[in-house]
């Protein structure tokens, strides 16, 4: 069993694994719940801070993946299309595609040992994947006869020899299975608002946004998938550029999308999504669309339903990297990109912002008294609670074990502006407080110790912090000091104090 120590890595458990509690003993490594093997693909290709290991692993349980050769291999493809240089293990006894395995009753040493020994044997070559938009076939030129050539001329100059074609490179098609899904044309994940966008759609989208670039409205061109592509890359709804593309191939301007179940949508070619028809292609000109139409929009059918299906996956990637597998809270990627986002936004407006930074009073004893499901049980009420208090705008975060933050932030200001803001603030917080207390838990039962309380602080931009790292060690020492005081309190900055006017 090896004792010395090794470098970090982020380990990423995929399903139930059994080896949480062993994993977490090391501090080398960080550890990742998946719950599923789309949700992993997102959490490798976006650690959680520039501090994350570079080194990744990745941990499968056998109830994570179907027991397919092709589910195996099309997973451990798609990992590698993201980071070369990851180990991917499975729990159980054989380990076919994998690098690997390794046993729920494994102990710590084993495991490192295990996978250190993978890192030393190396691991397989990368993949690649390219995306081909094959145009429709052109009938071949008509040759002209070769002319009589004149006895008398001159013979023609032999023909150069020429050195062979290169052989194409092959091609690696990744299966995913993920048709569970309704595709619907209206405001995705992605465009809740300007703010929220920037955060999920990272720099390049904000730079688009700044240089006023345009999505949707591309003058076509036949056979370029780029304006799709672009809309794609931005989060943005990608019907509208792939009918302008099919409008522009088929060289009209009458073909359009159909809802599945929207009158008509039975008159047109059917756009099939996995196993189930999300709409249909449909033309004004019923003549030719029940003649030649219906053949040409067939084929542009299929190549608008691997559009969508790749917008949906795109979508829940994006989904999976910023959000909370098991509270349905964002996480602290979101909050940390949110909150730098949101500070200069403030201070471009001249508005504040404030932060509550809480956790559960308490919580290790509730875990170890009544177990893991009882734990789990209070973070996601918590969530619920939370969330039915704070106003739209507001953003609630998991940031750590039991510990969570909220970002109060209004965009466009308070709707009366001769209102505190802060003050408003401080009364959603005892009102989350009263929740907590209040709420019942049932995996707690009737013998659990006391009432549940939460201890937290509340810090304000620009009074008790100038950036996102000041304002949230502000928030820190405050509910800190909720806890000095005895706990299930809520202590506010000076800044936050003085505009709040709280009478305590």
């Amino acid at each position: 069993m090896s004792t010395e120590a090794h470098n970090p890595w982020r380990v990423l458990l995929v399903g139930r694994t059994g080896l949480d509690q062993t994993l977490r003993r090391d501090r080398a490594i960080e550890l990742i719940r998946c719950r599923d093997t789309i949700e992993a693909i997102g959490e490798l290709s976006d650690p959680i801070d520039h501090e994350s290991p570079a080194q990744a692993v990745v941990i499968v349980s056998s109830d994570a993946i179907d027991d397919q050769d092709r589910e195996h291999k099309g997973f451990i493809n798609a990992l590698r299309l993201v980071d070369p240089g990851v180990l991917v293990l499975r729990v159980g006894d054989e380990p076919g595609h994998f690098d690997a395995c390794v046993q729920r009753d494994q102990s710590l040493g084993q495991l490192i040992d295990t996978i250190d020994s993978c890192r030393a044997s190396g691991v397989a070559e990368p993949v690649s994947l390219r995306f081909i938009d094959a145009p429709p076939a052109e009938p071949e030129p008509e040759t002209e006869p070769e002319p009589e050539r004149d006895p008398s001329a001159a013979a023609p100059a032999p023909e150069q020899p020429t050195e062979p074609a290169p052989e194409p490179e092959p091609q690696v098609t990744v299966v995913v299975r993920n048709e569970t899904f309704e595709h619907r044309d209206q405001v995705p994940f992605e465009q809740e608002d300007e703010l929220h966008q920037r955060v999920i759609m990272g720099a390049g989208h904000d730079q688009a946004l700044r240089e006023g670039a345009p999505i949707t409205h591309h003058a076509a061109v036949v056979h370029d998938d780029e304006p799709v592509v672009q809309a794609l890359l931005l989060g943005k709804p990608i019907l509208t550029p792939a009918l302008c593309q099919i409008n522009a191939r088929l060289g009209r301007s009458d073909i359009d999308f159909v809802a599945t179940d929207a009158p008509g949508a039975s008159l047109g070619v059917p756009v099939v999504v996995g196993d189930r028809a999300v709409g249909s292609l449909s033309c004004d000109d019923h003549a030719w669309l029940d003649g030649q139409g219906r053949t040409l929009l067939t084929r542009h059918a299929g190549w608008l339903a691997s559009w969508i299906r790749l917008d949906a996956q795109q979508s829940e990637l994006r989904r999976c990297a910023f959000t909370d597998i098991l509270t349905g809270a964002w996480n602290r990627r979101y909050f940390d990109r949110f909150l730098s986002a949101a500070i200069e936004q403030s201070r471009i407006a001249r508005r504040p912002l404030t932060i509550m930074l809480f956790d559960i009073d308490s919580f290790k004893h509730y875990n170890d008294t009544y177990g893991h499901g009882a734990g789990d049980e209070i973070l996601v009420e918590a969530v619920k609670l939370l969330k039915s208090v704070i106003r739209p705008s507001d953003r609630v975060c998991r940031v750590g074990g039991d510990e969570f933050a909220v970002i109060f932030y209004e965009p466009q200001g308070p709707r009366d502006p001769s209102s505190k803001p802060l003050e408003s603030i401080y009364q959603i917080a005892c009102r989350f407080q009263e929740q907590i207390c209040q709420h019942h838990f049932p995996k707690l039962g009737q013998e659990a110790m006391g009432t549940l309380t939460v201890s937290g602080g509340l810090a304000s931009y620009p009074w008790d912090g100038h950036d996102a790292d000041s304002l949230l060690e502000q928030a820190d020492q405050y509910a800190m000091e909720s806890k000095r005081q005895g706990k299930n309190a809520i202590t506010l900055g000076p800044g936050a104090d003085s505009v709040c006017r709280v009478e305590h």
